[in-house]
């Protein structure tokens, strides 16, 4: 009796610690990836919006330091700080507009600009499932683009959803696609 409880432990066990693998690996692929869902007061910093009345101000942001690629054999300069952001959000007053604002940004450890051969990005908004707006903007040899939307109506209610997919691509350098998302009830 006593190894027939030792094999069920045994298998418990086992079975507990299958269950944890892919828990341990659901994180981010993409090595050197920060994401961070910010706070009004940080969001409010890239759309100018005010964080003590304005609704959904925050948005996600991802960063990355760009990598050098395997067919490089070193990096002659200080390598590029990328970041990828989507902010959805409305002014605290009624029948207001929504905004969508996205940014890509590639920037040097102190923050100047740092061009690249590509930078873009692509800013889809949703209300309830209805496509608003799909706009893009690609720029070359820059170190910023941006798309900014902003839906007026006597109803803006619903759940709008916001999904921008950004670009940086630099000549020596592991190109990064990015996607960002936030949502608006």
């Amino acid at each position: 009796m006593k190894p027939m409880k030792l094999g069920v432990i045994l298998l418990a066990f086992l079975l507990a610690a299958m269950a944890m693998v892919p828990l341990a690996s659901a994180e981010s692929s993409d090595h050197g990836v920060t994401t961070k869902y910010l706070s009004p007061e940080e969001g409010a910093k890239f759309t100018g919006a005010d964080p003590l009345n304005d609704i959904g101000v925050g948005g996600m942001l991802k960063t990355k330091t760009a990598v050098v690629s395997g067919s490089a054999a070193f990096a002659t300069t200080e390598a590029p700080q990328w970041s990828a952001y989507t902010d959805l959000w409305r002014n605290w007053w009624s029948a207001s507009p929504v905004y969508c604002d996205a940014y890509s940004r590639s920037r040097t450890s102190s923050g100047s600009a740092y061009d690249i051969d590509k930078i873009a990005l692509r800013e889809r908004v949703w209300r309830d499932g209805s496509l608003y707006n799909d706009q893009t903007q690609t720029n070359y040899n820059s170190a910023d683009a941006q798309v900014n939307y902003q839906y007026s109506s006597v109803y803006t209610g619903g759940t709008w959803t916001a999904q921008s997919d950004h670009t940086f691509e630099l000549s020596g350098y592991s190109s990064w696609y990015p996607v960002t998302t936030d949502t608006l009830t």
